[in-house]
C-alpha cells in the first residue's frame, strides 16, 4: 500500500470517530428510542375488586363451601415450611365461566371450551362500570335500565369493552343478596349488540336468584353468553364496584389454567387513572 493510500485510511477513520462523537441530535433521539426500554404507565389505583377465600366460605346454596386445611408443617414434616389442602368448586368466590360451563356437547352443542383454552385477552383490558342498585332487589336488570344508566352516568360503552354491572347496593351475602335479581335476557342482547367481550356482575349468578319453587333455573343470559360463537366470559362475585360508578378504567381477571375446567377463581383487579 503506498504512502497516499494509508493517509486516505486515516482520513476515513478520524472523519467516522468525529461524526460518532458529534452525532446530531436527532441521531440520538433515534438512538434512544432505539435501546431504551418503554416505562408502562402507572395507574393511579388499583382497586381489588375479588372477594376474600375463607374457610368455610359458601357464595351459593348450591355450592359446597370452600375448604382450607392445614397440610404440611414444619414441626410435624420436619421441612422447614408450612401448605394448605384447598378444597373448592371451580366457581368459587370471584370467578370467571367459561363456554364449557353451558356448553358441555351435550345438553348444549356445541362444545366449548375449558377455562384453560380461554384467551386471556377477553378478561383483560378496557372496561367501564355501570351501576343500577337503586333498582328494587326484586327486579331484574332490563335494557331499558342500562341504556338509562349509561346516559345517566355518562358512560360510552366501546366494542371490546369488559362491562362490570353493579346491582346490589347492600353489603355481599345474606338471604336478600342471594335473592336479588340480576340481568334480564333483554339486558344480556342490549351488550352484546355493543359488541363487549365480558360481563361482570356483584352477585354469584348473573341472573341473580332465577331458580324457581321446583329448582328449575332460566339462565338465559349464560346460555347467550357463553355460545360458543360468541364465547362472552362471565364473572361473577365481585366486590368493591361502588367506587367504579360511571367509571372508565381497565381490569384484570385471569384465571388458573385449569385443564377441563369449567371456571375459575380469578383476582379481580380495576387499574384507575383518576
Amino acid at each position: 500500500m503506498c504512502a497516499g493510500s494509508r493517509s486516505a485510511v486515516t482520513t476515513r477513520r478520524s472523519t467516522r470517530s468525529g461524526s460518532s462523537r458529534g452525532s446530531s441530535p436527532i441521531s440520538s433521539q433515534r438512538s434512544a428510542r432505539r435501546f431504551s426500554p418503554s416505562i408502562p404507565r402507572v395507574p393511579t389505583r388499583i382497586v381489588d375488586l375479588t372477594l376474600t377465600l375463607k374457610d368455610g366460605l359458601r357464595t351459593w346454596d348450591i355450592k359446597p363451601p370452600f375448604t382450607l386445611l392445614p397440610y404440611m408443617n414444619a414441626s410435624t414434616f420436619k421441612l422447614g415450611f408450612s401448605t394448605k389442602l384447598l378444597i373448592m368448586e371451580d366457581h368459587t368466590g370471584t370467578h370467571v365461566d367459561a363456554s364449557l360451563h353451558f356448553y358441555d356437547g351435550a345438553r348444549r352443542t356445541p362444545k366449548g371450551r375449558s377455562i384453560a383454552e380461554l384467551p386471556l385477552e377477553k378478561v383483560y383490558g378496557d372496561a367501564v362500570c355501570i351501576d343500577v342498585s337503586a333498582k328494587r332487589a326484586d327486579e331484574p336488570v332490563t335494557a331499558e335500565m342500562l341504556a338509562a344508566a349509561v346516559e345517566k352516568q355518562d358512560v360510552e360503552i366501546r366494542k371490546d369493552d369488559i362491562v362490570l354491572v353493579r346491582f346490589w347496593s347492600g353489603t355481599w351475602g345474606g338471604d336478600a343478596f342471594l335473592a336479588a335479581r340480576g340481568l334480564a335476557k333483554d339486558a344480556c342482547e342490549w351488550l352484546l349488540e355493543r359488541e363487549v367481550k365480558a360481563v361482570g356482575v356483584d352477585h354469584p349468578n348473573l341472573e341473580g336468584r332465577v331458580a324457581d319453587e321446583l329448582g328449575n333455573a332460566d339462565c338465559p343470559g349464560h346460555v347467550l353468553f357463553l355460545h360458543p360463537d360468541h364465547e362472552i366470559p362471565i364473572i361473577e362475585n365481585l366486590v368493591g364496584l361502588k367506587g367504579l360508578r360511571g367509571k372508565r378504567f381497565r381490569f384484570f381477571g385471569l384465571p388458573l389454567k385449569l385443564d377441563g375446567a369449567t371456571g375459575s377463581p380469578i383476582r379481580a383487579v380495576a387499574l384507575v387513572d383518576d
